[in-house]
Formats: C-alpha cells, structure tokens, sequence
C-alpha cells in the first residue's frame, strides 16, 4: 500500500536525488514524470503490481527517454512506505507482507542491485585508504577535532570520485571540482594540501605517513569549510 502522503514521498525522493548529486534538470525531468506517474496509480490497485501498470503506462508518454525506468524503481520504496519519510531509508531487507513482486522492485531500487565487483573494490580501496590517513593522522598527534575536519573534506572528495577508474587525471579533476565548492578562494591552499597528502595514502605509498602536514591549522580548514 502505498503511503498516505505521496506528496512528501515525492519530496523526500527528489531530496534525495539531490543529496547524490544528480542535476537539476535531471531532478526538474524526475519530478514532472513522478507526477505524472502519481496520477495514474490513482486508477491502479495500490500494490507492486498496480505500480508497474501504471509505470508502464507513464512511460509510453515519455518515449526515447530510458533513465526514468531508473526513476520508476527508485521511487517504489518511497511510494510504497518502505522508506520511512521521517528517517529515511532503512535497510533492504525483505519482509512477509510484500509479494515477489514488490521484493524484487525493493531491490531493484536500491543502489546496490547495480553494483559491480569492479565499482565495490574501487570503494573498499577508497574507505581503506581514508581508515589509514584517519589513523596516522592522529598517531602524527593531530588533535582530534582537526583528524575529523580533515578526514570529513577527503570523505567528501572521495566521494566524488567513487564510480570513475582510479588514476591520477580522475583525482586531480575530482580535487578541481571540490575547489569550486569553497566561497573563500584564499583557503584552497588548505585542501590541495590535505589532497596532496591524501594522495600519498591513496597510492599505497610506503612513506605516506611522512607527507602529512602538521601545520594545517583547523581554523584554516573550518575557514574553508565556513558557508
């Protein structure tokens, strides 16, 4: 059944979207056919398989437009009240009041049905990589709330960069892009550095721990950060 306000779902997905980074004109496309999609589950039983009807049914209208068929099964779990709207998504896990139908749709939704062993190992490699630069930068005594600051920036910046190939061209455009991010223009100086010390963690550089820069101040950073 579908969530008594499909109107909040329709937000929280669009919210969503956002938060991943999607465009605007993508997000602009997602809300206009969503609506469209709303208004003829309306004649639809309100079930996995009265959604795929009226799925089927929008999209005849939208032709020579295949990324909506990602919309299509992105935004069952937020129509069909498997995302909480207050909290957000939970886990993937199945229960016994869904059909087959409706299990597969859940799944098929969830970024992770896509993922391949290639794109997974890629993010291990990252996450690995940041777990160590966190972790020598407080045994190089970096104070705690500066580790945090730090580690949060290349979070972000690896972030970016998690579903492109691993070379040194994709990292440098990635750093690029972080820096038309920050309003203060005379703090970019801080991030390239902590990119640049970030990289040697990245390349599995034996002597990583040696390129940190003690002296980033954490009023630099929040500086960067501020806005």
């Amino acid at each position: 059944m579908p969530v008594a306000n499909t109107e909040q779902a329709l937000n929280q997905y669009i919210e969503a979207l956002r938060a991943r980074g999607v465009a605007t004109k993508s997000l602009t496309l997602a809300r206009h056919f969503l609506r469209y999609l709303l208004s003829a589950l309306k004649d639809q039983p309100q079930n996995g398989n009265g959604y795929r009807r009226a799925a089927d049914e929008t999209l005849r209208n939208f032709p020579d437009q295949p990324q909506l068929v990602e919309f299509v099964r992105q935004f069952f779990p937020y129509w069909s009240g498997e995302v909480d709207l207050e909290s957000g998504p939970d886990s993937i896990g199945l229960n016994s009041n869904q059909n087959l139908s409706e299990a597969f749709m859940k799944m098929e939704s969830d970024p992770w049905s896509s993922a391949t062993i290639t794109s997974l190992e890629r993010q291990l490699h990252l996450l690995r990589s940041l777990a160590r630069y966190e972790e020598q930068l407080r045994q190089a005594g970096i104070n705690e709330e500066n580790a945090k600051a730090r580690a949060r920036l290349i979070k972000l910046l690896i972030y970016s960069i998690r579903d492109s190939a691993q070379n040194t061209d994709t990292y440098r455009a990635g750093v690029d892009e972080m820096l038309k991010l920050f309003k203060d223009t005379e703090k970019w100086h801080v991030f390239v550095g902590l990119a640049r010390e970030f990289f040697y963690f990245l390349a599995h550089d034996s002597d990583a721990p040696s390129k940190l820069q003690k002296n980033i101040d954490l009023e630099d950073i929040r500086a960067l950060m501020a806005g």
